[in-house]
C-alpha cells in the first residue's frame, strides 16, 4: 500500500533527517561548504523525475573528491558532471533509452561523503543500514516503474531488502569502453524497458 500522504513534504523530513545524521566516521555534504539540505542525495538534484525510472548508484562523493572547495558545478547539479562516470552515465542514458539524467530519478544507496578518495570502499552494512533508512523510503516517495542499479553494491543493498531491479554495470565499472557497456546495459534491459 502506497503512502497517500504529500510526497513533498515525506521527502523534506527525509532530507532533514539525512541532514542531521550521518554514520559514525562519515561526514555530511554541508561539511564541505555545499548546501543540499533540501536532498536526501544531492545526486537527487538535478536528476529528480519521479514516477518513471530510478537509477540507483553506490555512493555520492568522497573526502578526498570534495578537497577542493565548493565548486559551481557540483552545486548545481548535485553531481559532477566532469568525471568519467557522470559522463559516460550520460551517453549510456542517451544512446540507450532516449533520456538524460534530468529526465529520470537518480540517488545513492549511501548519500554521506564517504573517507578516502573515489574507490574508498564502504563496509557493506552500513550501506544496508543507510539504505533501509534513507534510499528505500525516498523510493517509494519517487514511485518509479523501474529501478536500475547501478554496479554490485547497488543491487546488494536493494536486493537486501527486497527490491527488484534491473543490474547494469557501474559506469566506472572496468569492463572495457562506452561500447562495452552499452553492450551490457542493452543486454540488461531489453525487454524490461523501451530501448532505443
Amino acid at each position: 500500500m502506497r503512502n497517500t500522504s504529500d510526497p513533498s513534504r515525506r521527502y523534506a523530513g527525509l532530507a532533514a533527517q539525512r541532514v542531521s545524521s550521518a554514520p559514525d566516521g562519515y561526514r555530511q555534504p554541508e561539511h564541505f561548504g555545499y548546501d543540499f539540505r533540501d536532498w536526501v542525495s544531492p545526486y537527487t538534484k538535478g536528476a529528480n523525475t519521479r514516477g518513471g525510472i530510478a537509477l540507483v548508484l553506490q555512493d555520492w562523493a568522497s573526502e578526498d573528491g570534495l578537497k577542493g572547495g565548493p565548486d559551481e558545478r557540483i552545486a548545481e547539479l548535485g553531481r559532477n558532471p566532469g568525471i568519467r562516470t557522470n559522463k559516460v552515465l550520460e551517453a549510456l542514458l542517451n544512446r540507450i533509452l532516449g533520456l538524460s539524467l534530468s529526465e529520470v530519478y537518480a540517488t545513492n544507496a549511501f548519500p554521506f561523503v564517504k573517507r578516502g578518495g573515489m574507490s574508498s570502499p564502504i563496509p557493506q552494512k552500513t550501506v544496508y543500514a543507510t539504505a533501509r533508512r534513507f534510499l528505500l523510503p525516498e523510493l517509494e516517495i519517487a514511485e518509479p516503474r523501474v529501478i536500475i542499479a547501478l554496479g554490485s553494491v547497488a543491487r546488494r543493498t536493494l536486493e537486501s531488502a527486497g527490491i527488484t531491479c534491473i543490474h547494469v554495470p557501474h559506469p566506472a565499472a572496468r569492463i572495457g569502453g562506452l561500447v562495452a557497456h552499452e553492450q551490457a546495459w542493452r543486454s540488461a534491459l531489453a525487454g524490461k524497458v523501451p530501448i532505443s
